[in-house]
């Protein structure tokens, strides 16, 4: 049977189809283990419409497993859930929630349940095909979140993480709360403004607010990593829609992956 994953975000729902036979990923890298993969906005009907055609030609008649991690809320649960039974009538439906454990992983957090689940799911996929390591988990979306997971004698434990403003939101925050700075987005914090994280300065306005929301983005990763590293060996993993401009301008080592909720969610279906 095949299995379509899908991460239900603040913006954005993001998708993956995992076929029947595929081969299996190697342990040790981050895999992407899909071979179609897909995102539309939640503010675009049309695009969430697109998908019915997609995910139908896929499905070739046959209904797929469905696993989904949601963070959107109830209102788009619902829609989903509409889209689905549109799509392919009676289908096996999971909906993933945080747990205290996912397999020799714990759940550190005070009150598990209260963890977000794109952050436990994405802890999950990370740990799953790169067990045994310390792992600083950033997930660049509307909010930028750096998640912690350790490894003990038995597995490994979340430990816990930081959860800031992402860099889309620094900026639009920005500019609605001045008179006179400018709008930008994320595709606006280019090389120049990467530049200018690293000489610490601009000389010009829209670089130096480019710049200022990366280094907010920036400092916080780094300072994290460094005290981590302080400790032992630690593996920088940086996913989601902001991954690009924030990893330009990191000054330690970090490895992107497309979707870490999407592997985690695929660690689910499919344990080894």
């Amino acid at each position: 049977m095949s299995t379509l994953l899908i991460d239900i975000g603040n913006t954005r729902l993001k998708w993956a189809w995992c076929d029947d036979g595929q081969p299996p990923a190697t342990a040790g890298t981050l895999p992407t283990p899909w071979q179609h993969a897909g995102a539309a906005t939640h503010a675009a009907p049309a695009e969430r419409a697109a998908l019915l055609g997609t995910w139908q030609r896929l499905a070739g008649g046959r209904a797929p497993s469905v696993w989904i991690a949601n963070v959107a809320g109830p209102t788009l649960a619902a829609e989903v859930d509409a889209l689905l039974a549109e799509a392919f009538g009676t289908v096996a439906l999971q909906w993933v929630r945080t747990t205290a454990a996912h397999g020799s992983l714990v759940n550190g957090y005070r009150e598990p349940t209260q963890l977000g689940v794109d952050r436990w799911v994405g802890s999950i996929g990370a740990h799953r095909w790169l067990p045994g390591q310390t792992l600083l988990i950033v997930t660049a979306g509307t909010a930028t979140t750096l998640d912690i997971v350790t490894a003990t004698p038995d597995g490994a434990r979340f430990e816990g993480g930081l959860i800031l403003p992402g860099l889309q939101l620094m900026l639009g925050t920005l500019a609605r709360n001045t008179a006179q700075l400018p709008e930008l987005d994320v595709l606006d914090t280019g090389a120049g403004a990467a530049r200018a994280v690293r000489a610490l300065g601009a000389d010009n306005t829209h670089d130096a607010i480019a710049a200022g929301c990366l280094a907010a983005q920036a400092g916080a990763i780094e300072r994290t990593w460094r005290v981590l590293a302080e400790r032992g060996p630690v593996s920088c993993l940086l996913s989601g829609g902001a991954r690009v401009a924030v990893a330009n301008a990191l000054a330690m080592p970090c490895e992107m992956h497309d979707n870490l909720v999407l592997l985690g969610l695929h660690a689910m279906a499919m344990p080894a």
